[in-house]
C-alpha cells in the first residue's frame, strides 16, 4: 500500500507540474484544483507522504508573504499583500494549517509534519548553519506567520497530549528542542534582520510564545528561561539603541523598531513571571527596568523624551508581566521598588505600580515571612545543638583515644 501511494502521489506531482503555473492568472486552473483536492482528502486521513507533497509545493510560500517572491516585488507593495489572488504554492501551504483541524487526522501525524515544517522554516530563518547559502535566508521583513502560528498551535496540542502519554519522555525531547530553537530564531533574530522582525513581526511573536509556554513541559524550562531571558536583553537593548539614531535616516522605522522590541520584551518577561517565577532572571531583569526607571534623574526630561518613553514603556511592561505572575515571593521581591514607582511623576506608572500592590495580600506575605523566619530560627537552633553534640562526641572520641595510646605504650614497655 505504501508503494501504491508513493506512485500515486508521484503522478499527481507530476501532473501539477505540467498543469501550468500561469503567474499571471488571478485563479487555479482546473487540474491545480484536482490536485490540491486529492491531497486535502489523503492529508486529512493523515497520510505524512500527502503532507510531505504539500509542504514540497508550498516552498517558501509558507513563511513568505506572496509579493517578496515575485520579481516585481518591492517593499510598498507590502500593503497589497491580499491582493495577489489564488497561488499554487500558496494554497497549498494554507491547505497544511487547515488539514490541521481536521477530526481524523492523529497526533502523531501531527507532530510529524509540525517537526517537517519548523524545520523548513529554519532553514530560512534560522541561524546561519542551517543555511546552504546566504540567499538562502530571506529577510524578516518578508515574513509571514499566520500559517506557522497555526500549525504550532494545533501541533504543540498533540505533542503536549503524546508528552503526558508516554513514560519515555526523552523521546519527545528533540520535538521540544526543535520548538525552541524556533522561538529562539523569533527572539533572536541575526544582527542584520533585528530591527526589521521587532518592527513588522512583534505582535506576531507575542502571540507565538504565548502560544508555546503553556504546552512546554517543565523538564524543558531550563532552556526556556535561557532563551527569554536573552530575548528580553536583547529587546531592551535595540529599544534604547534605536532611540539614539536618526529616526529620518534610510528606511529603517526606528520608532517602530523600539515600539516592537517593547512588545517583544513584554512577551519575553511575561512568560518567565507565569512559567519559572523564582528563577534568577526575574529578579534580574525586575532590578534592571524598575530599578533604573526609579532611579533615572532624567526619566521624563524634555531632553530625553524618546529614552523616557521606552523607559515608561518597558517599566509598565515589567508591571503588566507581575500582575499574571502566581508567585507572592516575587511580589514581595518587588515590593520596595514598587513602592517607589508610585511616587514617580508619570500617572501610567503610579497606576501600574499601584495595581499590583493593590492585589497583593500583605498580612498573608508578611506571615508567611514571619512562619519562615520562625523556621529558620528553628532549624539554626537544632543545627546549633547538633554541633555541640558533635563537639562533645569528639572531645569523648579524643579522650578515648589518648587513653588508648597511654595503654598501648605501657604495653609496648612491658614487652621490651
Amino acid at each position: 500500500n505504501d508503494g501504491y501511494e508513493s506512485r500515486f502521489l508521484q503522478i499527481l506531482l507530476e501532473i501539477s507540474n505540467n498543469a501550468g503555473n500561469d503567474r499571471t492568472s488571478r485563479y487555479l486552473n482546473q487540474v491545480q484544483r484536482g490536485v490540491m483536492s486529492l491531497l486535502k482528502d489523503m492529508a486529512s486521513n493523515s497520510s505524512l507522504r500527502a503532507f510531505k507533497a504539500l509542504i514540497t509545493i508550498s516552498g517558501d510560500y509558507m513563511f513568505v508573504r506572496p509579493k517578496a517572491l515575485s520579481s516585481k516585488s518591492n517593499d510598498n507593495q507590502y500593503k497589497d499583500e491580499d491582493d495577489h489572488g489564488e497561488i499554487f504554492e500558496l494554497e497549498a501551504a494554507k491547505m497544511v494549517a487547515s488539514s490541521f483541524d481536521s477530526d481524523e487526522l492523529s497526533n502523531e501525524a501531527k507532530v510529524v509534519v509540525m517537526c517537517s515544517v519548523l524545520l523548513q522554516y529554519l532553514k530560512i530563518y534560522g541561524k546561519s548553519e542551517n543555511h546552504e547559502n546566504d540567499k538562502a535566508r530571506r529577510k524578516t521583513s518578508a515574513a509571514r506567520y499566520d500559517i506557522i502560528t497555526s500549525v504550532i498551535d494545533s501541533g504543540l496540542e498533540a505533542t503536549e497530549h503524546l508528552d503526558s502519554n508516554i513514560s519515555e519522555k526523552a523521546t519527545l525531547d528533540s520535538i521540544w528542542d526543535r520548538i525552541i530553537a524556533t522561538v529562539s530564531s523569533l527572539l533572536l533574530p541575526p544582527a542584520d534582520n533585528r530591527y526589521e522582525n521587532y518592527a513588522h513581526h512583534s505582535k506576531a511573536i507575542l502571540n507565538i510564545v504565548a502560544i508555546v509556554l503553556p504546552h512546554l513541559p517543565p523538564r524543558k524550562f531550563s532552556l526556556a528561561e535561557t532563551m527569554l531571558q536573552n530575548g528580553a536583553n536583547q529587546a531592551v537593548e535595540v529599544a534604547f539603541e534605536c532611540n539614539e539614531k536618526n529616526h529620518h535616516d534610510g528606511d529603517v522605522p526606528y520608532a517602530l523598531v523600539a515600539e516592537g522590541a517593547v512588545h517583544v520584551f513584554l512577551s519575553c518577561f511575561m512568560g518567565l513571571c507565569q512559567k519559572m517565577p523564582t528563577c534568577p532572571a526575574v529578579s534580574d531583569l525586575t532590578l534592571k527596568i524598575l530599578g533604573g526607571t526609579v532611579e533615572s534623574e532624567d526619566l521624563f526630561s524634555e531632553n530625553a523624551v524618546l529614552q523616557s518613553k521606552t523607559r515608561q514603556s518597558l517599566a509598565i511592561a515589567v508591571c503588566e508581566s507581575l500582575k499574571t505572575t502566581p508567585s507572592q515571593d516575587l511580589l514581595v521581591g518587588a515590593f520596595p521598588l514598587l513602592c517607589r514607582l508610585t511616587n514617580v511623576e508619570n500617572d501610567g506608572l503610579r497606576r501600574a505600580a499601584g495595581k499590583i500592590l493593590g492585589g497583593m495580600n500583605l498580612s498573608e506575605a508578611i506571615s508567611r515571612e514571619r512562619q519562615r523566619a520562625e523556621q529558620a530560627d528553628t532549624r539554626a537552633r537544632e543545627i546549633e545543638e547538633e554541633n555541640i553534640a558533635m563537639l562533645e562526641e569528639i572531645e569523648y572520641l579524643q579522650a578515648e583515644n589518648e587513653e588508648l595510646q597511654r595503654q598501648l605504650a605501657v604495653f609496648s614497655e612491658e614487652f621490651t
